[in-house]
């Protein structure tokens, strides 16, 4: 096994042993907020997933999250506040920048900044994937 696969392996598995933590605090997130009881509905997540898809760019995703931010005029989905803390959609956003302070320390202290950007692109799309499937699960089941 080359050095690259060997450390393409290795920061696998640090990710992997994060999702624990990392998937937590998302239902913890997701729990505070009960945004499933909001008008969000199940595809406006599954769009942001697809943006996490079609794009190697985290600041892309975060730009999408904004921009329905920007859409939800009447603050009942992304734009929806529990108490006096950020909105949804913004919630998500230092979330996502939480991801990078983890890519960073996952990564070894030699890595390029691509090598960060590819960890926490992985980490990203799988927070937003675990953070759809935990949607749906307390919208359906709320239904």
């Amino acid at each position: 096994m080359n050095t690259t696969m060997q450390r393409e392996l290795r920061i696998n598995q640090a990710i992997d042993e994060q999702l624990n933590s990392i998937l937590k605090q998302m239902q913890a997130l997701l729990e505070t907020s009960r945004i499933w009881e909001s008008k969000m509905e199940v595809g406006q997540v599954q769009n942001l997933l697809a943006v996490a898809q079609e794009t190697d760019s985290v600041e892309v995703v975060k730009n999408f999250i904004r921009y329905q931010i920007g859409r939800d005029t009447t603050g009942s989905s992304w734009r929806r506040r529990v108490g006096t803390g950020p909105v949804f959609g913004e919630q998500i956003i230092t979330e996502l920048d939480k991801l990078e302070g983890i890519a960073r320390t996952l990564v070894a202290q030699d890595a390029v900044d691509l090598e960060i950007d590819r960890t926490w692109m992985k980490m990203t799309r799988l927070y937003l994937g675990y953070l759809r499937r935990y949607f749906y699960y307390k919208k359906r089941g709320a239904e």
